[in-house]
């Protein structure tokens, strides 16, 4: 099972490594930087992130790594996401996801997930965009001490928004269970606002507010509470066209 994981991990990154494609479309690569505060309720720390992605006309690669240390818990989220347009269709777009997850306060020792479905640019705009996308997702919740998996049907909504002043994201994912119930169900839905506030070339100031809900009462008791960070962020080109 852990070899057929490690095998699925690397086919997955590879065009993300080697370059998604090798058309005559030049790939434009980007990286961000950011640290600041997080509180979650009555629990305060330091956040730090670090994203590279790679776009092109058809292609997307993104790779990012979370990480909050936290008085009393602590998170560490690491997340790569590769899509590719349909070129006879380019507002439609297949997708794949795999992460890693550790959240102490969730109680989540090694959570591995997978996701791949089909995304819709459903409201393209000058300044910004609405996304949807459909997936069937799996995740192993204690993946180095067990390998039962919970599947699960996928959606999320994503609002991009650019103005004169600001930039806004809004997220919103939802996860069915569509497995059996081994111990509890793991439906939940996970919601992000983001507020980014230039302040130089490439400096910005972010505001995060982040929420991960579950029906399961057992779970929302420890769970159902937001975090709100504040960061200074920096973004950057690299000059790599593969």
């Amino acid at each position: 099972m852990r070899r057929s994981l490690s095998i699925q991990f690397i086919a997955t990154i590879t065009p993300f490594v080697m370059g998604q494609d090798s058309s005559a479309d030049s790939a434009k690569w980007k990286h961000y930087l950011r640290g600041g505060g997080v509180q979650v309720t009555n629990d305060t720390g330091l956040s730090c992130y670090y994203r590279i992605n790679r776009s092109s006309r058809y292609t997307f690669g993104d790779l990012r790594l979370y990480l909050y240390g936290l008085e009393k818990n602590s998170y560490v989220f690491i997340r790569y996401k590769s899509s590719s347009k349909y070129r006879r269709w380019p507002r439609f777009y297949r997708f794949s996801t795999i992460a890693y997850q550790k959240n102490t306060q969730a109680g989540v020792t090694l959570r591995y997930h997978f996701n791949q479905g089909l995304g819709l640019f459903v409201l393209p705009y000058t300044k910004g965009h609405i996304i949807s996308e459909i997936s069937h997702a799996y995740d192993m919740s204690d993946y180095l001490n067990d390998n039962r998996r919970t599947s699960y049907a996928r959606g999320g909504l994503y609002w991009d928004h650019d103005t004169k002043w600001v930039s806004t994201k809004l997220e919103v994912e939802y996860f069915h269970q569509i497995s059996e119930e081994v111990v509890k169900n793991l439906s939940r839905t996970q919601a992000m606002a983001e507020i980014i506030m230039p302040i130089t070339k490439g400096l910005s100031a972010i505001i995060i507010y982040e929420i991960e809900s579950y029906p399961d009462s057992d779970i929302a008791v420890a769970i159902n509470q937001g975090s709100l960070s504040f960061s200074l962020g920096w973004k950057g080109t690299i000059p790599w066209t593969w």
